[in-house]
């Protein structure tokens, strides 16, 4: 930690009187161990101060992955919106603030909270910023209270207090379950809301869909919220095209066509069929791998995942909600009412039996515990066994969740 003294007698008084209480303070504040190196304040060490401090910024406590960025953000009108948002407070943070972006998985919202990030950084290299997703928040919280100490806890809220910038992942697992952790988000919100510091939240639902407390909801209509759908076809060819070049596997417009309309997946599930040609290039020694070759490969990615993916959960409950004429707000929600609860049982049954989803995961999804999806999956069976009618509505639902 380099500091500079207004001259070569205070340096040497604060060197011997105070090095180590400035050391134990920035250990408390940061949680890690600084030297504390004193420099006098003239021209010369200013210089010396000033190559000092740009040779050693690197951005370490941001956890930015500096590859996610706008250049190489594939933009179309399923996420234009989000994107426009994302570059309009990089270059003018606060302007929006929060911003709150949501969507499915795997269409960017993490690419896109990166990008924000590295963006106001190569426009400000003195920006503090934060990437973290609510689990690793979650674990560091809880680790934090363990250690019973006081200290600790206010270093743990200094450190978040000083960014000015917090990109906030995954949101939506920070559920009922973790009351003292959504207090601490709540403080830490405000306390950086109120000083003008830029909050970016990504969540895979809207905001009123949340398993939160109201009073944290409420926070982010301030600002703006920006939805990105499901890939569309424009999007996956851009995609395609895109990868095409950066790992010199070259195709024409019609294989970028037919491989965009055969790929009904994510952004990871495109990436995945890339990987799996970049290693069949590799391990065959291709130059230019020719088009049947491609498909071929392809296929053998697209037939499974037409058997792992046909409906996402999101889908699920959206064909249960129209089939039991039940709003999804009721189906997620807590509401104990008979009209709700063999609904919400039978979702969990075909969330976990038919997408293989695990119960750890539909407890997320219903803001439950891990035993109460149990109980759910065991009462439903037991009345589909009973109960013609909850039979039929369970097989038609199952036929028309297609794999094929």
């Amino acid at each position: 930690m380099y500091v500079t003294a207004p001259s070569a007698t205070i340096k040497s008084h604060v060197e011997a009187k105070y090095s180590s209480f400035i050391e134990a303070a920035a250990y408390q504040v940061k949680g890690d161990a600084f030297k504390l190196v004193l420099i006098t304040d003239n021209e010369e060490s200013s210089s010396q101060m000033k190559d000092i401090i740009e040779g050693r910024f690197d951005g370490v406590d941001s956890d930015l992955n500096p590859e996610y960025n706008f250049d190489s953000y594939v933009v179309s009108d399923c996420n234009r919106l989000a994107y426009t948002a994302a570059k309009s407070i990089s270059e003018a943070p606060a302007k929006y603030n929060p911003l709150y972006i949501f969507g499915p998985v795997g269409v960017g919202k993490t690419h896109l909270l990166h990008a924000i990030g590295n963006e106001i950084l190569k426009r400000d290299p003195w920006k503090t910023i934060r990437y973290v997703n609510s689990i690793s928040f979650l674990n560091e919280f809880i680790f934090t209270v363990r250690q019973n100490n006081r200290d600790s806890l206010e270093s743990f809220k200094m450190r978040y207090q000083s960014y000015n910038v917090l990109l906030f992942d995954d949101i939506q697992f920070l559920n009922g379950g973790a009351e003292k952790t959504q207090e601490e988000f709540f403080a830490l919100f405000n306390f950086l809301y109120e000083r003008k510091r830029q909050i970016v939240i990504a969540s895979d639902r809207p905001s009123y869909e949340l398993p939160l407390h109201d009073r944290l909801k409420s926070r982010f209509v301030h600002g703006l919220q920006a939805d990105i759908k499901e890939h569309d076809i424009a999007l996956r060819i851009e995609m395609f095209r895109n990868y095409s070049k950066l790992y010199d596997i070259p195709m024409s417009e019609e294989m970028l066509h037919w491989l965009s309309n055969h790929s009904e997946g994510d952004s990871r599930a495109l990436l995945g069929i890339m990987n799996d040609l970049i290693l069949y290039k590799k391990a065959y020694s291709y130059f230019v791998l020719p088009e049947d070759k491609i498909k071929e490969i392809a296929n053998v990615r697209l037939q499974t995942n037409r058997k792992r993916i046909g409906f996402n959960a999101d889908q699920v409950i959206d064909l249960l909600c129209q089939k039991m004429n039940i709003a999804r707000k009721d189906l997620l929600g807590k509401s104990r009412k008979a009209d709700y609860i063999t609904p919400r049982h039978l979702c969990m049954l075909i969330l976990n039996e038919v997408l293989g989803l695990p119960k750890a995961q539909i407890g997320r999804i219903f803001s439950a515990q891990h035993t109460t999806v149990i109980h759910g999956i065991n009462k439903i069976q037991e009345k589909i066994a009973t109960d013609r009618n909850v039979e039929d509505i369970y097989q038609s639902l199952k036929h028309q969740i297609s794999f094929q």
